[in-house]
């Protein structure tokens, strides 16, 4: 007998216990660590995806899944509940991921330590696992058998790097013809342009902002349509642009907007980085959102401009992807077999780099200094000159949003956080901890986007 399988994604802090035969249950993870439990007498399994080891008792008594220490008992007791018995219960664990190297910042073996300890005092067996490392990893389980399955998030640079090679000949990439695909490529319509110069104006006008908006439905819809969204969970409809400003603020609409204004651009499937229809779109949101989010913990002054370096910062490989989609199995061979970083590859194979295509971009654009700093080195925030901070932010942004599974693609986690970044902001292991607290916020708001 033959029946669909049906999958069933758990996201950061999350929990779900099954006995149907045909679901498969699966989790992305970084630092994080993913606990699958099963019967194999009643073929009831579950999994609970933790964020962090330990909280107060306040914190785990509103959110227990999200910590070890009372995720997995909050994990047995549902499984308890569904007819499994504790004494049949054996584990399988993966990821704890390193987040930062040569720092007490080590979420990922906190993790590991907290979840083997738990499991030991519940006399639960860990049958399989695959821990540490400085990479993602994907873990699924079958109900049907419990039967579980972990593979390194990099799996898609696998089977791209062996795929069958063209015949056709490979042709060179030019800075001539980057800069002709750059050109074709519009960053913002009028619209949008003419708005966010009328909000950066000192004093601006509501009513004028609200004129120009109108004028491109579609946009209205989408900032209607976003600000309905179970993240905001407004008590009321909103119908209008004026309760959209006056129940979530000028800074939130506005944030908003310079999303949707590069949603066509950054949501297309992106061949040549294995990232999947609107995969790209999330990543960069998530990234922007976290960089944001450090920025105010930091209380740095201009929170939207981080906001808008982190939704930018990896534009490059959209170009890349246009001109060399390719030559693109030879990059990630070279990955794979030479241990080469992503960035190494593509300079060695295509002659230029995400960043620096990004930085020809953002020059193109007449982006500000520190857009264009931010995306030229947020993977070397050592070498930013013009505005440090900034790069620190979008680069810790974005190995924290890879390490949530945020749009990995094949880069997947080869990038850790450089040491430098962290000392320029002064980030604590606490606050780090703090930062991987939130993500599940982080990832609601990006869901949001995804109802336009």
């Amino acid at each position: 007998m033959t029946f669909e399988e049906k999958y069933y994604f758990l996201s950061l802090s999350g929990v779900y216990v099954s006995s149907a035969s045909n679901e498969v249950i699966e989790t992305c993870l970084g630092s994080c660590v993913g606990i699958a439990l099963y019967d194999s007498f009643s073929h009831i399994g579950g999994m609970v995806h933790i964020v962090l080891p330990q909280g107060s008792e306040e914190k785990e008594t509103n959110a227990p899944t999200k910590y070890a220490h009372s995720g997995i008992p909050y994990l047995i007791k549902e499984m308890l509940k569904a007819g499994a018995s504790k004494e049949r219960l054996e584990a399988t664990i993966a990821g704890g991921a390193s987040i930062v190297q040569d720092t007490d910042i080590n979420i990922g073996q906190r993790n590991i330590t907290k979840v083997k300890e738990i499991l030991k005092q519940e006399n639960i067996p860990i049958l399989k696992e695959d821990i540490g490392g400085n990479f993602g990893r994907l873990l699924r389980l079958y109900i049907r058998d419990g039967t579980t399955e972990i593979k390194f998030i990099g799996y898609r640079l696998r089977e791209a790097a062996l795929a069958p090679v063209s015949p056709l000949k490979v042709e060179e990439v030019t800075l001539k013809v980057l800069l002709q695909k750059i050109d074709q490529l519009k960053p913002m319509a009028k619209t949008v342009n003419r708005v966010l110069k009328i909000i950066e104006s000192d004093p601006f006008s509501v009513e004028e902002i609200k004129r120009e908006i109108y004028q491109d439905q579609a946009l209205t819809a989408n900032i209607l349509k976003i600000c309905n969204s179970p993240y905001y969970g407004l008590a009321q409809r909103v119908s209008n642009l004026s309760q959209g400003i006056t129940l979530l603020g000028l800074n939130a609409i506005k944030r908003i907007i310079v999303s949707l204004s590069f949603k066509d651009i950054l949501a297309p499937r992106i061949n040549a980085y294995s990232l999947k229809q609107g995969e790209f779109f999330e990543h960069a949101l998530g990234c922007a959102f976290i960089a944001e989010l450090i920025a105010k913990e930091k209380q740095y002054p201009e929170p939207e401009v981080v906001f808008t370096a982190g939704l930018l910062h990896d534009i490059g490989k959209i170009i890349l992807d246009q001109v060399a989609a390719d030559k693109f199995h030879l990059v990630m061979r070279k990955v794979l077999k030479e241990k080469k970083s992503f960035l190494e590859a593509e300079k060695e194979i295509l002659g230029y780099t995400h960043p620096q295509v990004g930085e020809m971009m953002a020059q193109q654009w007449y982006l500000p200094g520190v857009l264009r700093e931010a995306i030229a080195f947020h993977h070397a925030p050592h070498e930013a000159q013009e505005a440090p901070a900034v790069v620190a932010m979008v680069h810790i942004a974005d190995v924290v949003c890879r390490l949530a599974g945020i749009g990995c693609g094949v880069a997947g986690l080869t990038n850790p956080i450089h040491p430098q970044a962290l000392n320029l902001l002064n980030l604590k292991a606490l606050e780090v901890d703090v930062l991987i607290e939130k993500i599940p916020e982080i990832i609601k708001q990006v869901e949001a986007f995804k109802v336009v």
